[in-house]
């Protein structure tokens, strides 16, 4: 990775903030963690602590391959808040890539279709039926400055650009509003509800992970190690899980997590049979 000068624009600036991700099968449903990042004028720390809130990743938009929401140059995905727009409204299914690195940066834990979603800062995917689809997060949608929700307080800046990932502590691909899992009481709408039930038992679809881009290269994984289905039970997601500090995969990973680093973008592409839309 080239040499960057790390938060050079963020001199005399503090910003604390705490975020919830759900990580963990549905043992773990009720393990929270938290990131706490701290942005100074040459420094970035982040700790983890246990909160109520982490139900993202301990326990629990583009369209398919047409879509333009992710592309393998690294070139064409660095820039600014003009590079990226986010897409809340899906025709079908909200897919989108949760991800927080070693430091619980570059922290994306929410699909940018949920209702009230405050930290959602992917590139998503409207799953409308049986594909192939692609989700990411590139630097110009991480570091997004909001004009409701103000920028992703997960990152480190160095200028306009997210200082790059280095390790993961969680990468899932969540599609929402899938499943009716039984402990299910929502009544809402499944697709921007995660509490109300879907209309699809996991075992009725085959999703299989295709590939995973680190700023456009490979990312090499042992496809035998991936876990699917509804790894929680206390929401309708479908979940890929590659790596996950809260999960099995934390015991016998499929990814060397800790050699993981890019700069410009993450994308993961996986296939889905079984829907009837």
């Amino acid at each position: 990775m080239k040499a960057k000068k790390i938060l050079a624009a963020v001199t005399a600036l503090s910003l604390t903030t705490v975020v919830f991700a759900s990580c963990g099968d549905s043992a773990d449903s009720s393990s929270t963690a938290a990131a706490t990042t701290t942005t100074a004028a040459t420094t970035t720390t982040a700790a983890t602590t246990t909160t109520a809130a982490e139900d993202s990743a301990a326990t629990g938009g583009g369209a398919g391959t047409d879509s333009a929401a992710t592309d393998s140059s690294a070139d064409s995905t660095k820039g600014g808040d003009s590079d990226y727009t986010p897409v809340k409204t899906f025709e079908g299914y909200d897919a989108f890539l949760m991800f927080g690195d070693s430091q619980w940066l570059w922290g994306n834990w929410e699909g940018q279709g949920q209702a009230d979603a405050t930290q959602a800062f992917g590139v998503d995917a409207d799953v409308t039926g049986d594909g192939e689809y692609t989700v990411s997060i590139t630097n110009a949608s991480i570091s997004y400055d909001d004009p409701d929700e103000g920028i992703n307080p997960q990152i480190a800046l160095d200028g306009d650009y997210a200082v790059g990932a280095e390790g993961c502590v969680v990468m899932c691909v969540d599609i929402v509003g899938l499943l009716n899992g039984d402990k299910l009481k929502g009544t809402g709408d499944p697709k921007t509800d995660k509490e109300t039930p879907g209309k699809y038992n996991a075992d009725d679809l085959k999703v299989e992970l295709k590939s995973i881009k680190a700023d456009g290269q490979e990312v090499a994984f042992d496809k035998a190690k991936i876990k699917y289905g509804n790894i929680e039970d206390n929401n309708n997601c479908y979940r890929i899980e590659i790596y996950n500090d809260y999960g099995d995969t934390a015991k016998d990973s499929p990814i060397d997590k800790d050699s993981l680093a890019f700069e410009d973008s993450l994308e993961v592409t996986f296939s889905i049979e079984g829907l009837s839309e």
